[in-house]
């Protein structure tokens, strides 16, 4: 009992019977960063690192996981099913606008450059398998709602999207570096 390792690998394979598709999310959450690093730093000319040191200085869960080494701030996101942006944030002063009384609340714009989206396609256990689909801020604007980002990603724009991850990130990559 000197890991946590066979009792991690356990408690997966549970949630796949059970197709707890909500508890494996949040499970993969942070594994998902390493594995879409690992894959910009294959696919792609970006140089990408996992941010680790709370990007914006407060305790609120702001900012991106990754960055490049230009500057491009990417938020990872594992999503098996719609691709919903709220996040759990304490209720603020800097929040207001932002969402409800529950701590679910859109992102501001600016926090972060693209949002990186994982799908698996319902299969859980093979990576190689999920679909990665790369969406600009810019286009996950609210227009009911200035400031912040749509709550929930629309199909329209998922699909527009899709299968440009590649192209999509070298852009805002060299956008950029131009900037």
């Amino acid at each position: 009992m000197n890991s946590w390792m066979p009792y991690a690998e356990e408690a997966f394979k549970n949630m796949i019977v059970e197709n707890d598709t909500r508890e494996i999310g949040k499970f993969l959450a942070i594994g998902n960063e390493y594995m879409q690093m690992d894959w910009i730093n294959r696919n792609t000319n970006l140089t990408v690192t996992r941010e680790t040191g709370g990007n914006d200085g407060n305790k609120n869960g702001s900012g991106y996981d990754l960055i490049s080494s230009r500057g491009l701030r990417i938020q990872a996101k594992f999503r098996s099913n719609t691709f919903h942006l709220e996040c759990t944030r304490r209720i603020s002063q800097k929040n207001r606008g932002a969402g409800s009384s529950s701590g679910h609340v859109a992102y501001s714009t600016g926090e972060a450059d693209v949002y990186f989206f994982t799908r698996p396609n319902g299969n859980f256990e093979d990576a190689s398998k999920a679909e990665l689909i790369a969406i600009p801020a810019s286009a996950l604007q609210d227009p009911n709602n200035p400031g912040f980002l749509r709550r929930s990603v629309p199909k329209s724009i998922i699909n527009q999207w899709t299968g440009k991850t590649k192209a999509t990130l070298e852009k805002l990559e060299r956008e950029k570096r131009l900037a």
